[in-house]
């Protein structure tokens, strides 16, 4: 998780003052609304639960353990998947709007499910290159989110989810995530 996160959201470097990043995807203005919340189900030496992924400190800070709501969060991208299995990764991607609308006002958002896109891309790519399972989903709860991640849901809400898993040893096609 942590090699996969690395290769695909760190802030690599800041620029004028810490005002902005670089990281290992391409963002309007260097501006990096996007925010990474790993909800682990099962995952090798990580507790399950809901975390948040510092990109600074390349870090994972947990938020909660496994509640219900943890659960359902697990269980709605499961349902939208359509997986045989509960999936072992479940990464909500939020925006911090703000960071993007003062610069980019009526096109704001636009731009931030065209970051999701570009982020999702980088994602299947690092995920390829490690002979894991990725799955970008079109489908979230961002209300549900917004409570158990204890955000302000006008300020910061989830834009995208995208599953990770596994791979089967035996025939190198996705395993079922789980």
């Amino acid at each position: 998780m942590g090699e996969f996160l690395y290769r695909s959201a760190r802030v690599k470097n800041l620029l004028y003052s810490g005002e902005y990043s670089s990281r290992p995807y391409p963002a309007g203005g260097g501006l990096y609304e996007l925010e990474l919340y790993p909800v682990i189900n099962t995952c090798v030496g990580i507790s399950s639960g809901l975390y948040y992924y510092n990109p600074l400190a390349h870090q994972l800070e947990q938020l909660c353990e496994r509640t219900k709501d943890v659960e359902t969060l697990l269980k709605d991208a499961w349902g939208a998947s359509g997986q045989q299995d509960m999936p072992q990764v479940l990464i909500v991607i939020s925006a911090r709007f703000q960071r993007l609308s003062w610069k980019y006002e009526a096109i704001a958002y636009s731009l931030i499910l065209k970051h999701v896109g570009v982020l999702y891309q980088t994602m299947y790519l690092v995920a390829t290159a490690m002979n894991l399972a990725p799955c970008a989903l079109g489908s979230g709860n961002a209300d549900l989110f917004a409570k158990v991640a204890e955000t302000d849901y006008y300020a910061e809400s989830s834009v995208g989810e995208f599953l990770l898993g596994s791979r089967s040893i035996h025939e190198n096609k996705p395993e079922a995530l789980g």
